[in-house]
């Protein structure tokens, strides 16, 4: 089973995201070449574990359990437009300034799940939620000049209260989330 660690978003923050992602389409050229993600399916996604056999969950579990012990809430403000690649392959709302809490989890989750065999990212955490992909062959050269004077975006703050453990199905439809646990936070 595909598989990964997020933390869940407010649905006031996901209300927020829709509209972004309609004024989004409004200031693009091409909107037809972005393929865009279901604010409800939207999530801070902490760890990507990939495939993982079903034997493994329980496992999974504990360690998720063993990293949140002793972690309380805190918040976050996701203020910013952004993409990745270049060209553009993904459109994102980040975070001005990660909080050292979210640093010191996603650094600690790693960690974790290293020992247990799964690979460590190479890149740095960059804190996002994913608004969009474009689709290969897409041809707007405008599409950074247009993120980039996009400008800080007024969205509520969120509360980041526990991490959830999810699998991922692939459908022709879009993917669909399967929660498997939550570990809250104190």
């Amino acid at each position: 089973m595909r598989c990964f660690i997020a933390a869940d978003i407010s649905s006031e923050l996901r209300g927020r995201i829709e509209k972004l992602q309609s004024e989004l389409k409004r200031k693009l050229k091409n909107p037809a070449g972005i393929k865009w993600v279901n604010p409800e399916l939207i999530h801070l996604t902490l760890k990507f574990l990939g495939d993982v056999q079903d034997d493994m969950a329980e496992e999974i579990c504990q360690t998720l359990e063993i990293v949140c012990d002793g972690i309380k809430s805190f918040e976050l403000e996701f203020s910013r437009v952004g993409c990745f690649g270049r060209p553009p392959k993904v459109l994102w709302l980040g975070v001005e300034k990660p909080s050292e809490e979210l640093q010191k989890l996603a650094a600690d989750l790693e960690d974790a799940f290293a020992e247990l065999g799964f690979e460590k990212e190479q890149r740095d955490f960059s804190p996002h939620l994913t608004l969009a992909r474009v689709k290969e062959g897409f041809k707007d050269r405008t599409l950074p000049q247009t993120i980039a004077d996009f400008g800080k975006v007024d969205a509520p703050k969120i509360k980041i209260d526990g991490v959830c453990f999810y699998k991922s199905q692939l459908t022709s439809d879009g993917p669909v989330y399967t929660l498997l646990k939550k570990i809250n936070f104190k």
